[in-house]
């Protein structure tokens, strides 16, 4: 089979790692691609969506593979529906999911899937006024698409004030800001639960569980995630039932009925509280650092299953197989990232490893061949093992292997801190 991966991330990096691995695999592409994926494939520069369709469509691909939101929400499923091509990821009718916080927060409303309490709203004085009668700390979300950085957690009502300012008035995030969500701070453990459908059938992966903010012990502004770790331990087989039943099945049923069937993969970042598990929030692409420790844990081909969801043909029978234990992930942050990341800083240690890997996101090479930061998250840095102990200490023998000038990370990944 012929695939080709749109993106340049960890996650692309670390779906081509997989898919490399399958014997249906014929030929790779990449756009655009990273240094990290042109080991695995060749990666090609596409001026645009209208030269991506028509590479796919002369290159007669079996099969192409959108890791970020922003093509989906665009509509580049549909353009590649109309040359015959088979797409994994949703049509831009189905991407609103995630390409619009206060459609998804209806959808939940029209399918009684438990969410946190909250309004929309498009006008500063009424966001306030709103804000001024809710307990604390409260959740402030750009509507749109902004990164990974557009949900802002107010401790105060000075700081509410302020996020609403931000993205209402100061344009902060664009359009993305114009309309912003206010909702109830859950509490609880956080967990991401990942399913493949094909507008019908529903297949779910293992659980992961996501470290978003800056600094240890939750401290920090939030960021795309520091790290994360798998499989959850919160969630059991029973719940992972539940998820599906009162989650997943109620949304690919609203959207069927809809006439926007999904076709993808449905990321559910979700709040386990006493009360049972609530959606923060849908994201219609596989997650960010998630993917990093989910594919490494897979033994089945991942290549076939892509291709039935997105071809509508999901076999939910046999079951996946999973390598068993844990792994963990820790991302190497550029200084200064999340708002102001430096670039050109020269990257040392990075190779291949026994029991772990090193999956390439914000790098590049430069004039001289040598590998350089090229973004806020630099590094992926995942190993497994049986236990979760024993993986996070791979995953920080990793991390002492490679250096840049500024390197960040997080110590705490796998721990108790979320």
């Amino acid at each position: 089979m012929k695939v080709l991966i749109m993106g340049s991330g960890g996650r692309e990096h670390a779906l081509g790692w997989k898919i490399k691995q399958s014997p249906l695999l014929t030929d790779l592409f990449f756009v655009p691609g990273n240094p990290g994926t042109a080991e695995l494939g060749q990666n090609v520069a596409l001026d645009g969506d209208d030269a991506l369709v028509d590479f796919a469509r002369e290159h007669r691909l079996d099969l192409v593979v959108v890791g970020p939101e922003l093509p989906l929400v665009n509509g580049i499923a549909d353009r590649l529906a109309e040359v015959g091509v088979p797409c994994f990821g949703p049509s831009a009718a189905a991407a609103r999911l995630e390409g619009s916080k206060a459609f998804a927060k209806e959808v939940m409303d029209a399918t009684s899937i438990p969410t946190a309490a909250y309004q929309t709203f498009t006008e500063l004085d009424p966001a306030l006024a709103y804000v001024a009668e809710q307990n604390l700390p409260i959740v402030v979300k750009a509507d749109g698409l902004a990164g990974g950085k557009g949900v802002t957690i107010c401790q105060t009502e000075q700081e509410a004030g302020e996020a609403l300012r931000e993205a209402l008035e100061g344009g902060r995030f664009g359009d993305a800001g114009r309309t912003v969500v206010v909702e109830e701070f859950l509490t609880g453990t956080e967990a991401s639960v990942h399913l493949i459908c094909d507008g019908e059938r529903i297949v779910p992966l293992i659980t992961a569980q996501d470290h978003k903010t800056l600094y240890e012990d939750g401290k920090g502004p939030n960021t795309g995630g520091m790290g994360t770790f798998a499989p959850s331990p919160m969630v059991t087989p029973e719940l992972m039932t539940r998820i599906e039943e009162e989650i997943a099945a109620p949304v690919m049923k609203h959207m069927n009925d809809q006439g926007q069937p999904f076709r993808g993969v449905l990321f559910a970042g979700l709040m386990l509280t006493w009360n049972g598990p609530k959606v923060l929030e849908f994201n219609v692409r596989f997650g960010d650092p998630e993917t990093q420790v989910l594919l490494p844990l897979l033994e089945s081909d991942l290549l076939p299953i892509l291709h039935q969801a997105a071809t509508g043909n999901l076999r939910t029978e046999p079951a996946l197989k999973w390598r068993g234990g844990h792994a963990v992930c820790v991302v190497l942050a550029a200084d200064g990232y999340p708002r102001s990341p430096r670039k050109g800083d020269k990257i040392t240690g990075v190779g291949a490893y026994e029991q772990g890997v090193v999956f390439q996101a914000g790098t590049k090479r430069d004039g001289h061949g040598g590998l350089v930061t090229n973004g806020g998250r630099v590094l992926g840095l995942t190993a497994w093992d049986q236990s979760l102990q024993s993986a996070r200490t791979r995953a920080y023998q990793l991390v002492d292997k490679i250096d840049f000038a500024g390197k960040h990370y997080r110590r705490d990944i796998g721990g108790a801190s979320r």
